[in-house]
């Protein structure tokens, strides 16, 4: 073996007894019989830690499988239990009403009898009863609801049932006018149904003054409080749809 170009001494004297050292030989039996009894322990540990995985999760999965699961109650099925038990009990109270009739002197037992069972069917028809009752209850609702609906629209007011009813003939319209001007409301009310009417109705400017919504000659109309001068007031009454009023008052001032 040549020296290789390029090393010192000492890297040259590791190389020469690496090259010395190198196994060029078959493995040893031994070392290969030492290997194969690793790796076998190792597969086999492997293993017996899979088996234990699956092992446990398929206990979880039986005891999720396994878990008790609520009773499903059926209303029906127990009314009819409920029913049952209740012709079961009355049954039992006629047979003690016949043994006891037998038993008591005269007419008494048979009448305890028939009170026994007349009590018995009673019983009976009314457990009957209140399963049918359930059922009725709902069509019922229904069909109430559907009866009010047109009873509550027909029972709505009118536009004009609120509002005063004048005649612009009436000789004694200056007296109601004054009895409606004393009569108190709420400053609210009026002009919520002033200007309700002064959508649909075509009147001329007003000016300023109280307005009140008012049936006029049958007509929507208003009545107009102008402000006080001096110890009078004025009043005119107009109806829709007419530019001018109809009738106008002078009132004493209040």
């Amino acid at each position: 073996m040549t020296d290789s170009p390029g090393l010192t001494p000492e890297h040259d004297a590791v190389r020469r007894l690496l090259a010395d050292a190198r196994h060029d030989g078959p493995t040893p039996p031994e070392v290969v019989a030492r290997l194969d009894e690793t790796l076998a322990a190792l597969v086999a540990e492997r293993s017996v830690a899979v088996e234990g995985s699956e092992d446990s999760q398929a206990t979880e999965d039986s005891k999720v499988s396994e878990a008790p699961r609520a009773p499903v109650v059926d209303l029906a099925a127990r009314r009819r239990r409920l029913v049952g038990t209740g012709v079961l009990a009355a049954a039992a109270v006629v047979v003690a009403g016949v043994a006891l009739g037998q038993v008591l002197p005269g007419g008494q037992g048979s009448d305890d009898a028939g009170s026994s069972a007349g009590g018995a069917d009673r019983s009976t028809s009314s457990l009957a009863e209140d399963d049918a009752g359930a059922q009725a209850d709902g069509e019922a609702g229904g069909s109430s609801s559907q009866e009010m609906a047109p009873q509550s629209k027909s029972a709505s007011p009118a536009p004009l049932a609120t509002v005063p009813t004048l005649s612009s003939t009436d000789p004694e319209l200056a007296e109601q006018v004054e009895a409606l001007r004393a009569t108190p409301s709420s400053a609210r009310a009026e002009r919520r149904q002033t200007t309700d009417l002064m959508r649909t109705c075509a009147l001329p400017d007003l000016g300023r003054g109280r307005r009140l919504a008012a049936q006029v000659d049958g007509r929507p109309g208003l009545v107009l409080f102008q402000p006080v001068t001096d110890a009078s007031q004025g009043v005119a009454i107009y109806v829709c749809g007419t530019p001018e009023p109809v009738r106008t008052l002078t009132l004493p001032a209040p």
